[in-house]
């Protein structure tokens, strides 16, 4: 602990010393005023309350761009010359006499300028905005500045129009103009583009909808944009979000990143790391391009490319290359076959498809077509036909409803049918994947420390480091003393302190001990509900007196080691619709889960009981109906591990205050045994789930996939709905189970008198009609053959009204004899 505050001392002496140096800087240049060589490393402007520095920023070996940056981070926001950086000798930043801002590289040649020639400009200057700009000798009127320029970052405050684009690095170490663009398009509302050398596509907003479905307007004249300073952003395309931490405070940026997403950062100034509030594409791997020509992007847990079978790397060091085939082929149909992609599209670049064709008549025709190299086939049944004429943008997720067919070579005998890709991968990572975080402005070296121009200035600033030197000197001694004698004295404590909660896990969570939870839960005293996994207690965390809920896991084989990577992962998941945990205890036989306590409890406690007080409204029915499906299409498609429910019920739905729901249970089904068949489907050596809710498939001894988690959430709409439980369910002599007769009321067209729950409340005719609909959407649901369900993507976009509600053959009685 002392070896800690000791080097916290010497840190705070550092940043005095370069805190002092750095309001030597000049907060405007005049004109005439020719600056250093790069690599001396000169602050050339500094803005009156020192958040922002303007100079020279290295970007490769004797290489520099003039840029704009956060003085205390530090982490640019404008570069002038990005992709035509000046030598680091005898290169010269000059406002000239003549009013034009110029970048003069080693030899004379001009890299850039602000073309102001001839408009009496008097000064430039960096404002507290971070905005650098030129000002008029006469009215002060500015007449150049870099807001109007952005490169890749977008700062509060600073409009944003037709004429201006956020363009991302070429990757992590480089800050060439990369491949990724924000922009107005030609149809005036906002949109992310990705740009390659011979093609570019447009994926966000919802690539395949228009503007007006997109909730954009295209009737603006406007084309302005702007972030304001409590992390608000709005448009005239009508397209707005808020931060995460919305209200005034934190230091912001809006940044068009190196793997294609658009997100907001905030400074986290204790921690001097910059934290995502709000992102605009929560797939990662609908980004387009990321791995190029032939690549396609899987979650394994983060975004990876892989190349398919057939297919090697084009270029080991640079994904955006994507793969080539391994062994060509011709055009004859002998001299290639089709490697079947499980789950797997290549978004764009369509032949003209066909619906309602068979699988054979769609291999007919890629087949019999040389330039197409594959095609994809709808596995819903809808008989939807996709031949290709390039693979680009390919991704494989739960939630595509379509298996991919490639060609390649007949030779080519390594290669199979897959059904994960991510039994591919090696260790390529996406380097694009990892998010930039702001380093510590303590060891970064490549920013200049601001100094003074002037010789005189110099001198004084040398004086002043090497008396904070001699007094670091001093310092460093002692410490290192102290940090002998605590390693020595503490060296079988730091086991102690993990055991006991010291230790925080990389993800946020905490480790508990027994005796800790034992204690917040008055010995596991007050039972708040019990589950498939274990039963949950209600307890009070000291010295803070936050309340939780403890989950005592029951039937977990897992290691001390093992759990805590499952756990982890399960910390990493962060979603609005589902309960967050804060940790987790693995201590001898305890396993344990430490979750946020929701106020309002589970959903069945309002839904199936005879206290009128806690009988939910229609309105609220349908918000937590909307709310699950968004929290298990999180779930299933968008977190960075797939990860299915297995027991979804109304016992696992929990409501908070303002009746939002909030999923829990989620990932359980990873703690207890279970393994992976070879289409990457989970198997089971027990029935997982609560008999009512159980898709045919678990009884069929069938792998279980995203669609059983579907089918439950199918029951738990028609539950929502009547307010009968599924599990509990008896018609008399009629012999109909509950999906029966609820499909049998619908086709009658009783379900308004016989299957609504008279709790709902007295029905308005627009209410009457969302019933139907959400009716008819959990009849979907719970289709007896699985790849006739929706995904639940899909069901999200159904009960919104975004989207249709399929078609889909009939529930006859005799599909649904399973027992539930």
């Amino acid at each position: 602990m002392a070896f800690s505050h000791c080097v916290w001392l010497l840190r705070l002496f550092l940043t005095s010393a370069l805190f002092h140096a750095s309001f030597i800087s000049s907060q405007r240049l005049g004109l005439g005023y020719s600056s250093p060589s790069p690599e001396s490393n000169h602050t050339l402007l500094l803005s009156p309350d020192a958040t922002f520095s303007a100079g020279f920023h290295r970007v490769g070996t004797n290489a520099y761009g003039f840029a704009v940056w956060y003085s205390n981070t530090p982490t640019l926001v404008w570069m002038a010359n990005r992709d035509q950086p000046v030598n680091g000798k005898n290169s010269r930043l000059r406002l000239q006499k003549d009013g034009d801002l110029v970048l003069f590289n080693a030899d004379g040649t001009v890299i850039w300028r602000t073309g102001t020639t001839g408009l009496s400009v008097k000064e430039a200057a960096l404002l507290n905005t971070g905005n650098l700009l030129l000002r008029s000798s006469s009215s002060g009127k500015v007449v150049w500045q870099s807001f109007d320029s952005p490169t890749d970052t977008l700062l509060p405050g600073q409009r944003f129009s037709n004429n201006a684009q956020l363009i991302s690095r070429m990757g992590n170490f480089t800050y060439k103009s990369g491949y990724y663009r924000f922009y107005f398009n030609d149809e005036n509302y906002l949109v992310l583009l990705y740009k390659g050398s011979n093609l570019s596509s447009k994926y966000w907003p919802t690539p395949y909808l228009n503007a007006f479905d997109n909730g954009r307007t295209t009737y603006n004249i406007s084309l302005l944009a702007v972030l304001d300073e409590f992390g608000g952003f709005s448009s005239s395309d009508q397209f707005s979000f808020n931060a995460s931490d919305y209200g005034k405070g934190p230091k912001r940026r809006l940044v068009m990143d190196v793997d294609g997403n658009l997100r907001l950062y905030s400074l986290d100034e204790k921690r001097n790391s910059w934290i995502i509030t709000w992102t605009a594409i929560a797939n990662q791997c609908t980004v387009h391009g990321l791995c190029g020509r032939n690549g396609v992007c899987v979650y394994t847990p983060e975004p990876k490319c892989v190349c398919p079978p057939g297919y090697e790397r084009s270029d080991s060091s640079d994904w955006f290359k994507g793969c080539r085939l391994i062994t060509k082929f011709s055009c004859g149909p002998n001299s290639f076959k089709l490697i079947k992609l499980l789950y797997t599209d290549f978004y764009g670049f369509d032949r003209p498809h066909t619906d309602g064709v068979s699988f054979e008549k769609c291999r007919e025709t890629c087949i019999n077509e040389c330039d197409c190299p594959g095609f994809a086939y709808s596995s819903t049944g809808a008989g939807q036909c996709y031949p290709k004429s390039l693979l680009i943008n390919g991704h494989q997720s739960p939630g595509v409803t379509n298996h991919m067919y490639i060609k390649i070579s007949v030779n080519d005998s390594s290669a199979t049918n897959v059904s994960s890709l991510s039994t591919l991968l090696h260790s390529d990572t996406l380097q694009c994947s990892k998010l930039p975080i702001a380093p510590n402005p303590a060891v970064q070296s490549n920013i200049s420390v601001p100094i003074a121009a002037t010789k005189r200035t110099r001198n004084q600033t040398i004086i002043l480091m090497a008396s904070f030197v001699s007094a670091i000197g001093v310092i460093e001694i002692v410490c290192i003393a102290l940090g002998w004698w605590f390693s020595f004295r503490n060296f079988n404590d730091a086991k102690l302190y993990s055991r006991q909660g010291y230790f925080a896990v990389p993800t946020g969570l905490k480790r508990f001990t027994f005796g800790q939870l034992r204690e917040a839960t008055s010995n596991f005293k007050d039972i708040v509900g019990k589950g498939g996994f274990g039963t949950v207690y209600k307890g009070c965390l000291l010295p803070e007196n936050k309340v939780v809920a403890v989950k005592q896991l029951e039937g977990v084989s897992h290691g001390e080691d093992e759990f805590w990577a499952e756990v982890s992962m399960i910390g990493r998941v962060n979603h609005i619709n589902l309960v967050r945990m804060f940790g987790f205890c693995a201590e001898g036989k305890h396993r344990l889960l430490v979750y946020e306590y929701v106020e309002n409890g589970s959903l069945d406690k309002h839904i199936f009981t005879q206290n009128s007080s806690k009988v939910l409204d229609w309105k609220k029915r349908l918000q937590i109906a909307v709310g699950t499906a968004k929290g298990l299409a999180y779930l299933h498609e968008e977190c960075l591990e797939w990860i299915l429910h297995c027991d979804v019920k109304p016992q696992n739905i929990l409501l908070d205050e303002q009746f939002q729901a909030k999923v829990s249970d989620f990932g359980l089904s990873k703690l207890v045994e279970s393994g992976q068949d070879r289409d990457g489907a989970l198997t089971f050596s027990t029935i997982r789930g609560t008999r009512g809710y159980l898709a045919p498939e678990w009884t069929m001894n069938l792998p279980i996939t995203a669609k059983a988690d579907v089918y439950s959430f199918g029951i738990l709409l028609l539950e929502l709905v009547s307010g009968r439980e599924a599990a509990k369910f008896n018609m008399g002599g009629s012999g109909l189970n509950f999906v029966q007769w609820a499909f049998e009321n619908v086709r009658a067209g009783k379900w308004i008198y016989n299957v609504v729950d008279a709790g709902a409340g007295e029905l308005t005719c627009e209410e009457e009609f969302e019933v139907e609909r959400v009716v008819k959407i959990a009849l979907v649901c719970v289709e007896h053959e699985r790849d006739y369900r929706p995904s639940m993507s899909e069901v999200v976009e159904m009960l919104t009204g975004a989207g249709s509600i399929p078609i889909r053959r009939r529930l006859d009685r005799e599909d649904n004899d399973v027992e539930r």
